[in-house]
C-alpha cells in the first residue's frame, strides 16, 4: 500500500477565506479548498493533469495587451521551487500512473537534480502566441510539459507519438486557462476511459470539461471562489451536454 502523500510543510493550510467546500456534479467532484490539504484526503488516482502555478518570474513576465498597452496577465499567486518539487513528489505517490502538468521550464530543470521520476520532458509550441512586446529579443512561444510517472510499469495510448504538441492559446475566464485540444489529447493518451483523473490547480477546469467528454471521472480542487463557480459552471455545461448525447444516442 503506498505511503499517505505529505501536506507539504512549505505550504500554509487552508485560511478560513479559503474553507473547504465540495460540489459533485455527475461524475465530477469540484473541491473549493487549498489543494495542499485536500489532496492526502483524496487517496490515490488514476492520474494527475494539471497546470500549476509558475515562478515568480513568469507570472510577472506573462503579458497581454488592453487598447494597445502592454498589461500583467497573472493574477493569482505564483509556487516556489520548493513548493514545486514538494508538490511533484506527493503527486507521483498518489498517482497510480501518469503526472502529466504544464509548468516553467525553470522548475521543470530541477525534476531530476531532485529525484522526481521525470520520464519526459514536453513542449506545448502556441501557434498563435503573443510577440515580444519590447521588441529587443525573441518571444516565447512555448511552454514546458514535465510528464512523471512511478517506477513500474508504463502505459500510454500515444504510441510513437512525440511530446511535443502545437495548438493555439485560447482565452477565457481564467487568466492562463488552457486550450481544450491540447487537454483532451491528454486525456486520451495518458488515461483511459472510467479512470479518475485529479487537477489540484483546477482553474476554470478545461481539464474536467476534456474529461467528461471522455468518459473519464474528475476531481479538481480550486482555491480561488471567483475561479471556482467558473469551473462548476463549465462543469455544469459540459455534464448536460453530456447528458443530451446520451439521451440521444449520439
Amino acid at each position: 500500500m503506498l505511503a499517505k502523500p505529505r501536506v507539504p510543510s512549505v505550504i500554509p493550510k487552508t485560511s478560513n477565506v479559503h474553507r473547504t467546500h465540495k460540489k459533485q456534479i455527475g461524475n465530477a467532484t469540484l473541491y473549493l479548498g487549498d489543494a495542499f490539504s485536500i489532496m492526502p484526503e483524496l487517496g490515490d488516482v488514476d492520474c494527475i493533469i494539471t497546470d500549476p502555478p509558475y515562478n515568480a518570474k513568469t507570472h510577472k513576465g506573462a503579458r497581454t495587451t488592453s487598447r494597445g498597452q502592454a498589461v500583467t496577465l497573472i493574477d493569482f499567486d505564483s509556487i516556489s521551487e520548493a513548493q514545486f518539487i514538494e508538490f511533484c513528489g506527493n503527486a507521483v505517490t498518489q498517482a497510480k500512473r501518469w503526472v502529466v502538468m504544464s509548468c516553467a521550464w525553470q522548475h521543470a530543470a530541477e525534476l531530476e537534480k531532485q529525484g522526481i521520476p521525470l520520464v519526459r520532458l514536453g513542449v506545448w509550441t502556441k501557434k498563435n502566441a503573443a510577440p515580444q512586446f519590447t521588441g529587443d529579443r525573441p518571444g516565447v512561444g512555448w511552454e514546458a510539459i514535465a510528464i512523471l510517472h512511478r517506477e513500474g510499469k508504463k502505459h500510454w495510448n500515444g504510441g510513437g507519438h512525440h511530446a511535443v504538441w502545437a495548438c493555439n492559446v485560447e482565452h477565457g475566464g481564467h487568466p492562463t486557462q488552457k486550450p481544450l485540444p491540447l487537454l483532451m489529447d491528454w486525456v486520451t493518451k495518458f488515461t483511459d476511459p472510467g479512470e479518475t483523473v485529479l487537477d489540484p490547480f483546477m482553474g476554470s477546469a478545461t481539464t474536467g470539461v476534456a474529461c467528461l467528454k471522455l468518459g473519464r471521472k474528475f476531481i479538481g480542487i480550486e482555491k480561488r471562489p471567483d475561479y471556482f463557480e467558473l469551473a462548476v459552471k463549465r462543469i455544469t455545461d459540459a455534464q448536460r451536454q453530456s447528458d443530451l448525447f446520451a439521451a440521444t444516442g449520439g
